[in-house]
């Protein structure tokens, strides 16, 4: 099962984790989260699968058109 978190940063520097059930939710909320101007960077994450304590995060990049 796929873990897709949409991370955005505020002027102040402020950190908002959003989780999402799915990629698509995710893209929205991104594509949202960026029309609203409120938000100095917003990007997807995705939780790799990986065994023991530690977790790795890769950002999600969107294909050039």
């Amino acid at each position: 099962m796929r873990s897709v978190t949409v991370v955005a940063t505020t002027f102040k520097g402020i950190l908002n984790k959003f989780e999402q059930p799915s990629l698509m939710e995710a893209r929205n909320l991104k594509d949202f989260l960026e029309q609203t101007g409120d938000y100095v960077s917003v990007g997807l994450y995705e939780l790799e699968l990986s065994s023991g304590p530690f977790r790795k995060w890769a950002i999600l990049r969107e294909a050039p058109a």
